[in-house]
């Protein structure tokens, strides 16, 4: 086993737990052996390629979770406050709101209206990248490693041998693995939502997979079979029904029947990703505490009721919500 590869895992596994800086440098370098052609007995890695990987990531997990990545949740990591900026001009370039991967938008970033704005977000992470990351990295048990990579301090690139990229190219499951685990144990310190590490892992993916959530009706329809609107009270029409996560979504990353309920089109529109009121919480353990009964009393079993049960019993609906306005 090549010496400098292990080097590499221990510095992962061994990285303070500040922010995710490293745990992004250590992707980048790893996804980056799977790009380039190995073939130079040393490589050549720019710090505007691993700059682009860093967007990318914080990207995936700013925009569907708001996931806080740093100690300090006054002064959050530059990067983050960053890539939040490129994100909000996304948002009004597109006029919508709706959470997209990076790897979609990627080709529209470069659009004219918006290809300076990108352009400018990754020369600011580069600098970044120069006074906290790309010397910093190597530190471990009170000295710097210069075998991992050879790099001068606020150079705009590094340089990295072709053996060690390719034990990170034969070995990139297993560090994606290890990295995304040292991630989430980090994220897990700062953040009471629920999942954190499938969170973290959508960055390996290219979907964000959202499960249809017509099994629900059956049993939403017990409680609401009239279906009623759970926001404004008005009946709703076949073709105007909608399902919605009381408790958001990008926080839970589940569906569950106790944080589901019947609401109108434009209701859900409207609501977006905002943590519900207190009202709106009052009103939801009322109904879950009624389908309960209304499911005992029809005699259904099975997974759906089991959870039903179990959140009314841990009351979940309190303890997420507390947990999604943190």
């Amino acid at each position: 086993m090549n010496k400098n590869f292990v080097l590499f895992k221990t510095i992962i596994r061994e990285s303070n737990y500040d922010n995710t800086y490293k745990m992004a440098w250590a992707k980048s370098l790893v996804e980056l052996s799977t790009e380039l052609n190995l073939i130079d007995d040393e490589l050549v890695i720019t710090l505007e390629m691993i700059a682009k990987k860093y967007i990318k990531y914080y990207w995936n997990q700013t925009i569907f979770f708001d996931l806080i990545q740093g100690s300090n949740l006054l002064r959050p990591p530059v990067v983050v406050s960053i890539v939040k900026e490129l994100i909000e001009e996304y948002f009004k370039f597109k006029k919508s709101r709706i959470p997209i991967l990076f790897e979609k938008v990627e080709i529209e970033l470069e659009n004219d209206e918006l290809k300076y704005k990108y352009y400018n977000s990754i020369n600011r992470v580069i600098s970044v990248l120069k006074a906290d990351v790309s010397w910093r990295f190597t530190f471990l048990n009170r000295k710097f490693h210069d075998e991992i990579y050879r790099y001068k301090k606020y150079d705009n690139e590094l340089y990295i041998s072709k053996d060690l990229m390719n034990c990170f190219k034969e070995n990139e499951q297993d560090l994606y693995d290890l990295i995304n685990y040292r991630w989430a144990l980090i994220l897990e310190t700062f953040n009471s939502s629920p999942r954190i590490n499938k969170k973290v892992k959508i960055m390996d993916e290219r979907t964000i997979k959202r499960k249809s959530l017509d099994k629900f009706k059956e049993y939403l329809n017990y409680e609401n079979p009239k279906h009623i609107c759970f926001y404004c009270g008005k009946l709703i029409q076949e073709n105007d029904l909608s399902i919605d996560h009381v408790i958001p979504w990008s926080y839970m990353y589940s569906d569950d029947i106790w944080n589901l309920v019947f609401v109108c089109k434009s209701c859900n529109s409207s609501k977006n990703n905002k943590i519900p009121s207190e009202i709106d919480v009052k009103k939801l353990k009322e109904r879950n505490s009624t389908l309960e009964e209304l499911v005992k009393e029809n005699q259904l079993t099975g997974k759906v009721v089991d959870e039903l049960l179990l959140a009314n019993d841990k009351d979940y609906v309190t303890k997420f919500w507390i947990g999604s306005k943190n």
